[in-house]
């Protein structure tokens, strides 16, 4: 694999009649350890090769192929630095110095991404809440829905939206499941909910009550 660049992004090679390279910064999000995430749109493009006389080829590109990658910062900076710098010119990321800051992971979504992460919650709620009801459904599927939805928990501007789906009343649905696995996700997706209710109580008496 021969890695170049591409407008001042990586192209990667991954193959001799395959090549990506990054095309679109989509959206931004915070992620587990409180640092900022890019989902980043990536172009596959396949190269067929047409010979031309004898001893010269010319390579035609093939249409297109996308796929979407949620990445660091620092991979961000490394592989595509011209997307997240796009970014910052259009005024929707913070300043270089502020980014360099202890409070970096403070940064407001966009409207745009706050819109589409609160669909995000309502289907991943709705669909959890189906699996739940399923019987014989797999817990691993389950545990799947709730460690993506424990990832939205940690963003405090998506809290209105897990108690607008009723997220609350899966989430004591959960703490209840026989699956001590499921219980543990539960109970850490609460501790998140209740880290951005601070003195409202909301989240945290769900403990309190009693499973029947």
């Amino acid at each position: 694999m021969v890695n170049k660049r591409h407008n001042g992004n990586l192209l990667v090679h991954l193959g001799p009649k395959l090549q990506a390279y990054p095309e679109e910064l989509l959206r931004q999000r915070r992620g587990h350890d409180g640092q900022p995430e890019y989902l980043i749109q990536w172009s596959i493009v396949g190269l067929e090769e047409k010979a031309v006389g004898s001893s010269s080829a010319s390579s035609a590109e093939t249409k297109p192929e996308n796929i979407s990658m949620w990445m660091s910062a620092e991979e961000v900076c490394a592989s595509c630095p011209a997307l997240l710098g796009k970014r910052k010119v259009e005024g929707q990321w913070v300043k270089e110095e502020k980014a360099a800051s202890p409070f970096a992971a403070d940064v407001p979504l966009d409207e745009a991404s706050l819109l589409e992460m609160k669909a995000d919650v309502r289907s991943l709620v709705q669909r959890a809440g189906r699996q739940m009801a399923e019987t014989g459904a797999p817990e691993s599927s389950i545990l799947n829905t709730i460690h993506v939805l424990s990832a939205y928990a940690s963003i405090g501007s998506l809290a209105g939206a897990f108690k607008e789906t009723g997220a609350l009343d899966l989430l004591m649905k959960m703490l209840c499941h026989k699956e001590k696995q499921i219980r543990r996700s539960a109970g850490k997706m609460l501790r998140a909910l209740a880290s951005h209710d601070a003195g409202g109580g909301c989240y945290c008496s769900v403990p309190l009550r009693r499973c029947s």
